[in-house]
């Protein structure tokens, strides 16, 4: 199960798609979100 979540995640980009926020690695999710989010405030 996990490798399904894995490869779409890679497939698709977060950004996209919203509803990664509700699969069960959420909490890759919003770590990649945050370390996005915190390389948009560096720049």
């Amino acid at each position: 199960m996990y490798d399904e979540t894995h490869t779409q995640h890679q497939a698709e980009p977060t950004a996209q798609t919203p509803a990664g926020w509700q699969s069960p690695d959420f909490t890759v999710v919003d770590t990649a979100l945050e370390v996005t989010a915190y390389s948009l405030r560096t720049k």
